[in-house]
Parts: C-alpha cells; structure tokens; sequence
C-alpha cells in the first residue's frame, strides 16, 4: 500500500503503466503468501512440541507467549531462531515502509501550492493511522508480558491488536469523504 502511494505522489503520470493489474496482484499474493509462510512456520514449530502439565490456554486464540508457558523450556530455543527471522523480516519490510514514506513527505513538500500538499498528505495519512493504530496496540502487547497481567488484560491487549485495527479502518478511510464529515457536523 505503501509503494502505491508512493507511485501516486511521486510518479502520478506513470501510476496506470507502473501500477498494473499484474503488479498489484504480484504484491497482493507476496503478501498473503508471506504471511502464510511466517504462520506456518511459527504454528508448525509450536505445536510439534509436547506439552507440559495442561494444554489448556485462557486466550480466545493461540497466541505465541501464551503458548510457551506450556511448552517446555527447550521449546524456546527453536523458537528464539524463528523469531530472529521474522525480526529480520520485519525489519526489511519495516525498511521499505519507511524510505517509500520519507520519498513520499519529500515530494510532498516540495509540491508548490498548499493546497496540493494537503489533497497529497490527505491520500496517505488514513494509511498512516491505521498503521499508527495497529503499532501502538502491537507496542502494547509487547512491553505488557504475560506474566504480571490478568487474564482479561491479556485479553483485552489481544483483542486491541487483532480486532481494533480491522474495526477501525473503515472509519478512518471514510473521514475523507465529505458526505460523512457534513453528516457527523449535523
């Protein structure tokens, strides 16, 4: 998403040559098939492993850290070397994200009249909430443990992550119509 943004504001003219149907299918299957692979990988390395004591997990999904407080000690390691690759692809695509966005805001500024600025940073900034949104609720998941939360914490942190991005991109996106914004003034 971000590098059809960044198409559009950098090379407008060439947006319908460069930003084909075939391309756009190219990055949409990248993208599910990497995060297939990541899942599986991740799933198929958790659960290949036994369990100690119960299997029973208080989650309304199987996620990582909860997992491993029923897995034995043993089980971290190869988890540890997964988890350094998907850091690594993390990163890489974190990279992308953000020099595709410096070129953006770049090209932005140097846009002479102002009202061209706004229409440009108007077509990127519901993208930007939204992934502000899920990487504040991500950072949340994070820096909260497991350990020292409650049960309905860890819920309430796992559900911010997996349904509050989804559930509010919608809204976000639709701020820009100005049918919406003069039905929610009235």
């Amino acid at each position: 998403m971000s590098y059809d943004r960044f198409v559009a504001i950098c090379h407008p003219l060439h947006y319908g040559i460069i930003m084909n149907p075939a391309h756009c299918l190219g990055a949409v299957s990248g993208s599910w098939l990497s995060g297939l692979i990541y899942s599986v990988a991740h799933i198929g390395n958790m659960f290949r492993q036994p369990f100690r004591g119960s299997n029973v997990i208080h989650q309304f999904f199987c996620d990582g850290p909860h997992v491993f407080k029923v897995l034995p000690p043993d089980a971290f390691h190869t988890e540890f070397i997964l988890f350094l690759a998907s850091l690594c692809v993390f990163l890489f695509c974190f990279t992308i994200l953000v020099s595709s966005y410096v070129r953006i805001f770049s090209t932005v500024l140097m846009i002479p009249s102002v009202e061209g600025r706004y229409k440009a940073i108007s077509t990127c900034s519901p993208q930007l909430i939204t992934l502000l949104l899920f990487i504040i609720s991500i950072t949340l998941a994070i820096l909260s443990g497991i350990s020292d939360t409650s049960l309905i914490q860890n819920l309430l942190i796992a559900l911010s992550y997996t349904a509050l991005s989804p559930l509010m991109n919608p809204i976000i996106y639709s701020l820009r119509n100005q049918k919406i914004i003069v039905a929610m003034r009235s």
